[in-house]
C-alpha cells in the first residue's frame, strides 16, 4: 500500500521569509483605503485643471465683468456752468464750476448707470445748454434745456442702445467768450470818437440843472421818472436796451465815493452802483475805456466810459458800453448823465459823442 505523504510546511530561513507573511492581516485594509484616497485626490486636482477656478479673473471672460468707455460732453453758450456727475440711483458728485466746452471719458462696468446734470450759474440763467453721453463712441443720450429752464440732465445705463437717427456729436467749440479781467483806469484817457452818423437830434431835455440832446430815430421820447423807484428823474429808451438817464447824484453814492465830492471818484461810484443794480450780481466785469476831466459851461465835470461784460438770460448782448458824466453844477450834489449802448447795436454808439457834446448847465 502506497502511503501518500502530506505536504510538509515550507520552511525558510529568516532572510528568506516572505514579506506578506510577516504583515498582520489588518494592515491590508488600511493600505487599500489610503490608495483609494490618493486616487480620488489626484482626480479632483486633474478636474480642477480642466474646468478652472471660477474665481480666476483670467480664466473665463464670461465670468469677468465687462467694461466700456463712457464719454460725457457738455456744450452751451455760457463760458462756464455748474456740473454734477454720478450714479442714477446712487451718489452724485458736484464737479463745481467747469469751463465749456467740457469732455471727459471714464470706464464703467456694462451694468453701471450714469447721471450727468449741467446747470447755468447764478445770474447767467438761460441760454443754450446741451449734455451728451457716448458709450463706445456712440451717442446713447442727448438732452437740451428748455427755453424756461436753466439745466439739461442726462441719465441712463451703459447698456443703452445708440439713439436712432443721426445724432451728431457736438463740436467742441468754445461757448460764450469768458469774461475779461477787470480793468479800471487810474490815468487820463480821452473818450474815442465813435464813427458813424448816429441818431438825429429832435430837441433838448432839461433835468437836474442839466440840458442835453433828445435823440430821434429809433429812440422813444424822453419821459419823467419817479426818482424814489427808478433812481433817476428822466429817461429815454432806444432800441435793444439803449438808455439815457439823468438825475442828481444820490447821497449814498456820494458817501461811497468818500463824501469828498471828487468828481472822478463820484463817477466811478455811479458806475459801480449801476453795475450792481442793472447787471447780474457779481458777474459783470468793468473794463474802462476812457476817463477824462471836462469843462461844461465852465463847470468841472468828469467822464468815465466803460465796457460792462456780462451774460444774462434772454439778452443777446454780452457787452454794453456805459458812460457816466458827472457835472458840478454848483448845487450840494452834482448831476449825472448815464448812457447805455449795447454792442448789438453799434450804430447807436456815435450817440454817446452827441450826448456828451450837447450837455449844458442850466
Amino acid at each position: 500500500m502506497t502511503q501518500t505523504s502530506r505536504p510538509g510546511r515550507e520552511v525558510h530561513s529568516g532572510r528568506g521569509t516572505k514579506t506578506f507573511d510577516r504583515v498582520p492581516g489588518g494592515f491590508y485594509l488600511v493600505g487599500a483605503l489610503v490608495t483609494l484616497f490618493e486616487v480620488i485626490a489626484l482626480g479632483a486636482v486633474g478636474l480642477g485643471l480642466v474646468v478652472g477656478d471660477p474665481s480666476d479673473d483670467g480664466a473665463s471672460p464670461d465670468k469677468v465683468s465687462r467694461r466700456v468707455e463712457v464719454t460725457y460732453i457738455v456744450t452751451g453758450d455760457h463760458p462756464s456752468v455748474n456740473l454734477t456727475v454720478g450714479r442714477t440711483n446712487g451718489s452724485h458728485k458736484s464737479e463745481g464750476i467747469v469751463v465749456l466746452p467740457y469732455r471727459k471719458t471714464v470706464e464703467l462696468a456694462t451694468s453701471a448707470d450714469y447721471y450727468l446734470d449741467v446747470r447755468s450759474r447764478e445770474g447767467q440763467e438761460g441760454g443754450t445748454l446741451t449734455c451728451t453721453v457716448l458709450v463706445g463712441g456712440k451717442v446713447v443720450k442727448q438732452a437740451h434745456n428748455t427755453p424756461d429752464a436753466s439745466s439739461a440732465p442726462c441719465a441712463g445705463s451703459a447698456t443703452d442702445a445708440p439713439q436712432r437717427g443721426v445724432i451728431a456729436v457736438p463740436t467742441l467749440t468754445p461757448g460764450a467768450s469768458p469774461l475779461p479781467e477787470e480793468r479800471r483806469l487810474t490815468g487820463t484817457v480821452k473818450v474815442p470818437d465813435y464813427p458813424g452818423k448816429g441818431s438825429p437830434v429832435i430837441g433838448t431835455v432839461t433835468d437836474s440843472s442839466l440840458e442835453y440832446a433828445e435823440l430821434g430815430g429809433t429812440w422813444d421820447r424822453s419821459r419823467t421818472l419817479d426818482p424814489i423807484f427808478d433812481g433817476f428823474t428822466r429817461k429815454q429808451e432806444g432800441r435793444r436796451r439803449a438808455l439815457v438817464k439823468s438825475t442828481q447824484v444820490d447821497e449814498d453814492i456820494m458817501a461811497a465815493a468818500g463824501g469828498t465830492g471828487e468828481l472822478r471818484g463820484v463817477a466811478g461810484a455811479v458806475l459801480d452802483e449801476r453795475r450792481r443794480y442793472e447787471y447780474p450780481r457779481d458777474q459783470a466785469i468793468l473794463v474802462d475805456v476812457a476817463s477824462q476831466p471836462l469843462k461844461v459851461d465852465g463847470h468841472d465835470a468828469w467822464l468815465v466810459v466803460s465796457e460792462i461784460h456780462f451774460h444774462k438770460r434772454g439778452v443777446p448782448s454780452t457787452m454794453d458800453l456805459n458812460a457816466v458824466l458827472v457835472v458840478d453844477t454848483g448845487r450840494v450834489r452834482p448831476s449825472v448823465l448815464w448812457v447805455v449802448l449795447p454792442e448789438t447795436n453799434k450804430k447807436l454808439w456815435p450817440d454817446l459823442n452827441t450826448l456828451v457834446d450837447s450837455v449844458q448847465v442850466r
